[in-house]
């Protein structure tokens, strides 16, 4: 029934857009990646810190094309958070397997970026319409691909700090995103 619905928001715009089409070579991007990082000699390749950095780059990107070439999107707006949340997760699971990364961020990010995920999709359907990021969120987003950046050019200095700062950002956002949701429930009840 939601996918039902959400099928129905998808539909009223454009699916093929220059936009979303950079939102989903973020995607392609960690297949790369991930071979790039199983390197058995524990060097971590130029390229894949490039390749990461370019689906970060990716990431502003294509909201910038949505507005200035006019294709925002209902399909866009849920795309984009959802890849980004993606992009990040996988990226956390390859270094956490391939490259020794602390395990315990998994479990801090997992869990708010499913309760995220599941709020904007049942939001969605109840008012009909798909709500953009929040600039908390995209701070988050950033802090944790500066992390994993950071990781794997062994800025080692610089590594537990930006830890730290995520996970504050994580916290914090994930408590500006509850409660825009409890507020939009109340507003629609």
């Amino acid at each position: 029934m939601i996918l039902n619905e959400l099928g129905q928001l998808i539909r009223r715009t454009p699916i093929l857009t220059v936009a979303n089409g950079l939102s989903l070579a973020r995607l392609i991007l960690l297949v790369p990646i991930y071979f790039l990082l199983m390197g058995k000699d524990g060097q971590v390749p130029t390229a894949a810190i490039l390749l990461i950095c370019l689906g970060w780059l990716s990431d502003g990107l294509d909201g910038f094309a949505a507005r200035r070439l006019h294709q925002v999107s209902e399909l866009g707006k849920i795309l984009d958070p959802v890849i980004d949340k993606i992009f990040v997760l996988v990226l956390l699971i390859i270094l956490t397997v391939l490259r020794d990364f602390p395990a315990w961020m998994l479990a801090v990010v997992i869990p708010r970026d499913l309760a995220i995920l599941w709020g904007g999709l049942y939001l969605a359907r109840r008012r009909k319409t798909v709500e953009k990021s929040g600039l908390l969120g995209k701070i988050t987003l950033n802090l944790l691909i500066t992390t994993v950046v950071a990781y794997l050019a062994n800025w080692s200095v610089l590594v537990p700090w930006l830890m730290t700062m995520a996970v504050i950002a994580a916290v914090i956002s994930t408590w500006d995103y509850a409660r825009f949701f409890f507020q939009a429930l109340r507003e629609t009840l």
